[in-house]
């Protein structure tokens, strides 16, 4: 039977949240990832008695900004691909959550038949620039990062990396996105495919700081890889950050009682179809990040009076 959404789960941290998730995507098959650096206590409490709907799948060491994020999605997602047919695969963290029942769920993303819904813009991308790096983002990728087990190495919290800019593989048309995506089922047998048969571009990517950012976007809408399926510009994900609210810029902050008229909004501003373009800021959410167990206030509205 196929199923309408399947769930990959990158989790760390925090496993009252991540199991009020589970709990929330209720009859969602789901495999969830616990990030080997997470303490052996800490990963019991996540992944003990869970239901025979979650599969608990091998755990991969993460670092910030490499590639090893990456790794860990693309196990999850390679394991969910095998576990179950399904016609979307929706990527979390542990610290998001829906802003709509599963049936909801499963209504909006019927107009996504055989797409994806993954933000994509193309690099350069102004908001990516830097003082130090006024390229729109392609910082990230043109010089050869180092890196060691997939993580890239700092040196007083600067990126470690060759001097010299390098060529990057000509197949790619370079895009922007984030790490929280929906997947088509054609479009994630697509990516491990790819993963799989090029080892060359693997090797680039590995080398890349902020890969989660730009790898799966990139790969998916280059037409060289992808041929006639690849994913056309969209500017808005499905996924409400606050990112205006950033104290640095790289981590939104976390959600409270007090963002909950703006996730109301949100959940029933107009929705986002395929065919249609780019609402901005203005098109439906169906999913919000961070939240986190110790403020549950915010998640029992959203239960409440949104689902």
């Amino acid at each position: 039977m196929t199923e309408p959404l399947s769930v990959v789960l990158l989790a760390h941290a925090d496993p009252a949240q991540v199991r009020r998730l589970i709990g929330t995507l209720d009859d969602v098959p789901i495999f969830l990832h616990c990030d080997a650096r997470t303490p052996p206590t800490v990963c019991r409490a996540m992944t003990a008695g869970l239901p025979s709907r979650v599969t608990v799948v091998d755990r991969v060491r993460t670092a910030l900004a490499s590639w090893s994020l990456v790794q860990a999605e693309l196990t999850a997602l390679r394991a969910a691909v095998r576990g179950v047919d399904a016609r979307h695969i929706a990527v979390l963290s542990g610290a998001c959550y829906p802003l709509t029942g599963v049936a909801d769920l499963v209504r909006e993303l019927a107009v996504w038949q055989g797409r994806s819904w993954i933000t994509n813009l193309p690099l350069p991308l102004p908001r990516w620039s830097t003082p130090r790096h006024p390229d729109g983002g392609l910082w990230r990728l043109n010089r050869r990062y180092l890196t060691r087990r997939d993580a890239v190495l700092h040196l007083g919290g600067v990126p470690l990396r060759w001097p010299w800019p390098r060529e990057i593989p000509a197949e790619l048309s370079l895009r922007a996105g984030g790490h929280w995506k929906i997947y088509s089922a054609d479009h994630a047998r697509l990516l491990l495919d790819l993963v799989d048969s090029r080892p060359d571009l693997m090797r680039f990517w590995r080398t890349t700081l902020i890969p989660e950012e730009t790898f799966v976007p990139t790969m998916l809408a280059s037409p060289a890889l992808a041929g006639s399926e690849a994913l056309p510009v969209c500017e808005a994900g499905a996924w409400y950050i606050d990112w205006s609210a950033s104290p640095d810029g790289h981590h939104p902050p976390w959600l409270t009682e007090a963002d909950f008229d703006r996730l109301k909004a949100a959940r029933w501003a107009p929705p986002l179809t395929p065919a249609g373009p780019s609402a901005g800021g203005e098109n439906r959410r169906l999913f919000a990040r961070k939240f986190r167990s110790s403020g549950p206030e915010i998640l029992d509205r959203i239960d409440a009076e949104l689902h």
